[in-house]
């Protein structure tokens, strides 16, 4: 089963996801987390987050091949991936093909929801919210994301947004 939850940002996207993963009552609990600590600021903030989830929280540090991250993914779980934008954005920067990347990220993805006793939650940044940005990169991402969040949308079995740290269903 696939949960996305969008939401702009601090909207309390990871910490829903992190609760809705933690009910399910699974015998292992992955957290597959795609930002880069390139600098002192990210270690930290990556180092808070992980002491928050606790122990129980296997964590898998996967900027760029989520294919890999999933080959670690045992029956009977739940699997948190934050964030999709992130990952995006690490694409980009690395200069990866994205279409190539995104087709065998959602092929993955349908793989695993045929899986019964995995449940997968999608953490993903609404980017179509906010002003069209000035710049030719800033306007590639957001097309990127946008049509990226649509697909993941359409091989979700729900989804949420979140708004101030409440959850709306919408799927």
């Amino acid at each position: 089963m696939i949960t996305l939850i969008i939401g702009g940002i601090k909207s309390g996207k990871t910490n829903f996801a992190l609760r809705s993963a933690l009910v399910l009552n699974k015998r292992n609990y992955y957290y597959i987390a795609t930002a880069k600590a390139i600098d002192e600021e990210m270690i930290e903030k990556i180092k808070k987050h992980k002491e928050e989830r606790g122990e129980k929280w296997i964590t898998i540090e996967e900027p760029l091949d989520l294919t890999c991250a999933f080959r670690e993914i045992s029956e009977n779980s739940s699997v948190v991936v934050d964030c999709m934008t992130t990952w995006l954005t690490n694409l980009i920067v690395e200069e990866r093909n994205i279409e190539f990347e995104t087709e065998i990220f959602l092929s993955l993805l349908s793989k695993f929801r045929k899986i019964n006793q995995i449940h997968i939650f999608i953490v993903t940044n609404e980017v179509g919210m906010g002003v069209i940005p000035e710049t030719f990169l800033g306007r590639k991402f957001l097309n990127i994301a946008g049509i990226f969040n649509q697909r993941l949308m359409e091989i979700s079995d729900e989804a949420y947004f979140m708004i101030a740290g409440r959850e709306l269903r919408i799927k």
